[in-house]
């Protein structure tokens, strides 16, 4: 009965550590690459081929000698790998990431690297588990049917924990640690039944347990001026702290940065927002997508009063704890946070705002059905008759996404402006239905708000940096994006291809 129970659980646990890895190695990718279709279909891609080889390489296996301590080899070879994972992992991600750029190739390469050797090993279990368990050809059929449906709600155990228990709880080295420490423990169990012949493996077994209950060392400088760090179920969350500034970082993706003397707005970007004013100076009440630190907000009502109301919609809870715990952010009083997929918010709700400002564009990770012209739309109708939508792009108007956003906007809205902060690569547009104001007309009002609000730096000088606007009659081969055809992806990393090549 014991021999029966080990057997079982090796073939459960094998399918739930294989499928809890496939889950964790976004989080591990993702700082690196981005999380964009190119990274889950690398991944995908890559645990499919192993499982593949997996299986093949396992019945080969199985038809030599078959034994539970051949399947504690396998296991404990497997574990070994996960070792390596655990502590060279984020390292050799780094080092790839920079090497190709992140570039979708180099995301198949690295994921390639880091997880085909667990998973491919723990494909083994399957047919090798089938081929111990055969002993009557007759009942074949209803034996493999059992191991299989046994490994597979082992996979079900092992997505549902990663997804709902290992990444909103653990750090990722904690989730890998407890990961490698069930694979070595289920190498022992198999082992157990032949120590004597099997001592050195089950030796190597028990001393990568033992490795499971250690922090793996942190290769990162020591100046690196981490203060938290959280792994949630939609990215990875990093404060720290350098030079005088706090950092807000998503995925390694500044979100937000504030002095740390004064609590002071120190990103450039948001420093633009209140030209919104300049072109309808009736705004009251603010929407913000995409709060990152919170610090906009503050900074918006510490120019135009405390009677301004903000609300901020960000889809991970965890990112307004994080902004109040440690951005100096202060909701209520007129500033409120609500937790939402910001597309699902403007469509569900019955409010109206005088400014919505989207900021969910950054890095290699932009949700894509936040950008269409469906999206557009929605904000469009919670938008009081002759607001203002800003939009927030990372990159400069001339590449290929946000030349696509622009287009988009311009589908619907009959004037659009766009600025350049000063000292940075973004690119902040403004669409209304207001009829356009000349370059005069713009600076003028610019340099009022200037006299009423002391802004710093002037308003007048950030208008100075308007931009002129890419084509937008089709000559560029860029869409208009629509919920039917949005490759955002694509057209990141079609920028990334171009610098490359020159």
């Amino acid at each position: 009965m014991f021999d029966r129970l080990r057997f079982y659980w090796v073939v459960f646990a094998g399918g739930a550590v294989l499928m809890a890895l496939e889950i964790l190695s976004s989080r591990l990718l993702a700082p690196r690459f981005g999380n964009s279709v190119y990274v889950w279909g690398s991944i995908i891609s890559v645990f499919l081929a192993a499982l593949s080889l997996g299986y093949w390489w396992g019945g080969k296996l199985a038809d030599r000698q078959p034994s539970l301590a051949g399947l504690g080899r396998m296991l404990t070879l497997a574990a070994a790998t996960q070792a390596a994972l655990v502590l060279f992992g984020a390292q050799i991600a780094d080092l790839f990431g920079e090497w190709t750029g992140a570039a979708p190739w180099g995301t198949l390469v690295t994921a390639t690297l880091l997880f085909a050797p667990p998973s491919l090993l723990l494909a083994t279990i399957s047919p090798y588990a089938i081929r111990l368990a055969a002993d009557d050809l007759s009942h074949l059929g209803n034996t493999a049917g059992r191991l299989y449906a046994l490994s597979t709600l082992g996979s079900l155990v092992g997505t549902l924990g990663a997804t709902f228990a290992l990444i909103p709880l653990l750090t990722l080295p904690t989730a890998l640690k407890l990961i490698l420490g069930t694979t070595a423990f289920t190498a022992l169990a198999a082992l157990f039944g032949d120590l004597r012949r099997e001592r050195t493996t089950a030796t190597v077994a028990l001393l990568l347990v033992v490795v499971s209950f250690f922090e793996p060392p942190d290769f990162r400088p020591t100046d690196y001026g981490v203060v938290h760090e959280r792994m949630t179920a939609y990215q990875t969350l990093r404060v720290v702290d350098t030079g005088g500034v706090r950092r807000l970082e998503s995925d390694r993706v500044l979100h937000g940065a504030i002095r740390l003397d004064d609590g002071s707005l120190e990103m450039g970007y948001p420093h633009l927002f209140p030209l919104s004013w300049a072109i309808d100076p009736e705004i009251d009440r603010v929407l913000v997508l995409g709060m990152g630190g919170g610090n906009s907000a503050a900074y918006l009502r510490r120019g135009f009063g405390r009677d301004l109301v903000v609300d901020l919609v960000d889809v991970d809870p965890a990112v307004p704890q994080v902004a109040e715990r440690f951005m100096r952010f202060r909701p209520g009083d007129g500033i409120s946070v609500h937790v939402m997929d910001g597309r699902r918010f403007v469509e569900t709700t019955e409010e109206t705002w005088d400014l919505v400002i989207v900021d969910t564009y950054i890095g290699l990770s932009v949700p894509f059905h936040m950008s269409t012209a469906e999206f557009v739309a929605a904000v469009d109708r919670r938008l009081t008759p002759g607001g203002v939508l800003v939009v927030n792009l990372a990159a400069s108007l001339d590449n290929p996404f946000p030349h696509a956003v622009v287009r988009t906007l311009a589908s619907r809205y009959e004037t659009l402006y766009a600025f350049r902060p000063p000292g940075r690569g973004n690119s902040v547009v403004f669409a209304t239905h207001r009829p356009a104001l000349d370059e005069t007309e713009l600076a003028a009002r610019a340099a009022a708000l200037d006299r009423q609000h002391d802004f710093d730096p002037p308003l007048a000088e950030l208008a100075g940096g308007r931009l002129e606007l890419p084509p937008l009659d089709g000559s560029v081969d860029v869409p208009i994006l629509t919920d039917a055809y949005a490759p955002v992806d694509r057209l990141i990393h079609m920028h990334d291809e171009e610098i490359q090549q020159r």
